[in-house]
Parts: C-alpha cells; sequence; structure tokens
C-alpha cells in the first residue's frame, strides 16, 4: 500500500557539461545579473573565484574567498556587509558546501539569486536548507529564496578533488540518499533519485577514489550529488540532525556524516523495511555492512575520536537531538543517540 504524500519540490536550472563552467557568464545574462559577488573558501576556492571573476567580465561585482565550514556567524555578517558594499545583485557560489552555504545566507537575507558552481559532492546546492553556526550550536532552516536559481555543473572542475575530500563529500550525499528513503517527506519520485543515485556512487566513487582523473567517474559521482541534493527536499531525521548538532561542536561536517552514518543506518533499519530492501538492491548487501565498508575503504577519518569529538560533550549532543523529538523511522532516545556516539567513538 502506497502511503499518501504531497510532492512539492521548487524548481531549478541545472547545467551540466564538460567545461560547461565558460558559459557563467550567459547563465549570469540569462537571470540578468549585471553585479554578481563571487563567494568562495581562502586558498584553491579563491584560485576558483578568481577564474569565475574573468568569465564573469563586466557582470562581476567582485570575489569574497572568505567562506568557512559550518558558516559561523560573524563569517555570515562579513559577507552581508561586502555584499552590500559591492551593490551586488547576484551571487555565485563557487566550491563547495561552506562557500555554497554562505551564499545561502546571505540569498536568505538579501533575496540575491545564487548561481551555484559546485565542486564537491555534498549536493548543498540542490537544496533549499541553509545553515548557520553561533557559538555551540548550529542552526538550520529551509528558504525557497536559498535554493540557487542555477546549478553549472562541470566535472572537468572535480579532477583535482582530493581523494579524501571526494569520499567524505559523497558520503555526505549518500547520506541524503539513505535518510530520504524513511524521512516523513519522501516520496516516490525522490525515493527513485535516491536509488539512482545510491547505485552511481557504489559503482563509480571507489573509481574517483582510485584516479581521480577517470572523467566518467567523476562525471556519473557529479550526477548523483545532484540526485542526492534533490532527496534532502524530503526533509531530514536522526541522520542530518546529529551531524548538525556535532558541527555545531566544530566537527567537519562531511566526514561527521560519513562515520556515523552506518551506525545510524544499523539503528533505523529495523523500523524501515521497505528502506531495507531499497537499500540493498542499491549497494548490494546488508545496507549498513555495505556503507561501513565503503567508509573503511576510503582514506577518510574512521571515528569520531579522529575528528576532534569531545566525549565529555556526548550528554549534551544526546540532550540536543532528543529535544528534536525525531520519530521517523522510530523515536531516538539520549540513551539512543548516546549509545551511537559510542559505537562511532
Amino acid at each position: 500500500m502506497i502511503a499518501p504524500f504531497t510532492h512539492d519540490i521548487p524548481s531549478q536550472r541545472v547545467v551540466f557539461a564538460p567545461g560547461g563552467v565558460a558559459r557563467l557568464a550567459d547563465e549570469a545574462a540569462r537571470l540578468g545579473l549585471d553585479r554578481a559577488l563571487v563567494i568562495a573558501t581562502p586558498g584553491s576556492g579563491a584560485r576558483l573565484g578568481n577564474r569565475l571573476l574573468e568569465i564573469l567580465g563586466t557582470r562581476a561585482a567582485g570575489l569574497h574567498a572568505e567562506a568557512m565550514l559550518h558558516v559561523p556567524k560573524p563569517v555570515a555578517e562579513a559577507a552581508l556587509a561586502a555584499a552590500r558594499q559591492a551593490a551586488a545583485d547576484g551571487l555565485v557560489a563557487a566550491g563547495g558546501g561552506a562557500a555554497i552555504g554562505l551564499a545561502k545566507i546571505v540569498a536568505r537575507d538579501l533575496g540575491l539569486p545564487i548561481i551555484a558552481v559546485p565542486t564537491t559532492y555534498s549536493g548543498s546546492e540542490a537544496t533549499p536548507i541553509w545553515g548557520l553556526s553561533d557559538g555551540e550550536r548550529k542552526l538550520t532552516g529551509k528558504d525557497v529564496k536559498v535554493l540557487p536559481r542555477t546549478v553549472l555543473y562541470d566535472p572537468d572542475l572535480t579532477l583535482a578533488l582530493p581523494a579524501a575530500v571526494s569520499a567524505a563529500s559523497a558520503m555526505n550525499a549518500i547520506a541524503h540518499c539513505v535518510e530520504g528513503l524513511w524521512v516523513e517527506g519522501g516520496t516516490p519520485f525522490l525515493a527513485a533519485l535516491a536509488t539512482d543515485a545510491l547505485r552511481r556512487f557504489n559503482k563509480h566513487l571507489p573509481r574517483v577514489v582510485a584516479d581521480g582523473e577517470d572523467r566518467e567517474a567523476r562525471s556519473q559521482c557529479l550526477v548523483a550529488a545532484w540526485l542526492a541534493g534533490v532527496v534532502l527536499c524530503a526533509g531530514t531525521a536522526l541522520q542530518h540532525k546529529l551531524a548538525h548538532v556535532l558541527g555545531g561542536l566544530g566537527l567537519p561536517h562531511a566526514e561527521t556524516h560519513a562515520i556515523i552514518l552506518p551506525h545510524v543506518t544499523r539503528f533505523n533499519l529495523p523500523a524501515a523495511p521497505g528502506a531495507r530492501a531499497s537499500l540493498a538492491a542499491a549497494l548490494g548487501g546488508d545496507p549498513a555492512d555495505r556503507l561501513a565498508a565503503m567508509l573503511g575503504g576510503f582514506p577518510i577519518p574512521q571515528r569520531l575520536s579522529q575528528v576532534g569529538f569531545d566525549r565529555a560533550k556526548a550528554d549534551f549532543v544526546a540532550a540536543e537531538v532528543a529535544a528534536l523529538a525525531i520519530t521517523a523511522p522510530r523515536p531516538a532516545s539520549a540513551a539512543d543517540v548516546r549509545a551511537l556516539l559510542a559505537a562511532a567513538y
């Protein structure tokens, strides 16, 4: 029996093409942007940002290369000031989740359209979800204003992405797919995207980690990241809520998702037989075991102890997550969360 559902996700223009970054100025013109502010991280992000400035030409309003993981409140305030000072009429988010996340906060507060040029597999560019950290707490919300109007996927931009970043960001996207199969906002459409993305990642992510210049594998993973991001429109549950609370403590977002994913999946599977069957078909075996094997095969941290989690914060994290009253696919008590943290530590 198919459960009742409502399919209502915002539309978005997606351009996928090797070398497609050259189309950026045309995409800006299509949105009527004359003063686009490029948002990036320092270092390699700034180098990409400067390249995008050249492509934008007279449509560029400047580069703000100060994005940081989890969008700390002072970083957000500085970006808002920069956008106002530049009289920006739009934003170009260049890079991974940090740059896209910062652009989303600016878009939320100033109502500016975003063109996203993603270079990792996190999938943030395909979601209307924003995040902002303030002290030890990470705040999240959903607002159609923060969904990039256009996403420009150029697999050539991912060829130099290190194996560790490729694996961690893809595991983040895989978490979107896994959770999308049991959240209350799931639909048959989003479930189909989730299983398709999982199959692509399962087949091609190991190839990317083994050979970063494998263009076919890179392209497949970028498509999978897009699909996974759309799946996140269904909403979030224990996996993402726990990752966000841990992120507020300063833990790296993608790596944290990767570490806790097998444990959260194993916890939830008994209450989600339909999801178990879909995941097993897509991953080729017991879902939690397959996810643990994937994690173990990648050159990324395997335990929360390796990414700076302070076990003294376990009670705080457990209380924060329990207060969210998660029910899909099963309730998670403070004791459950503490057990998950201990297993992942």
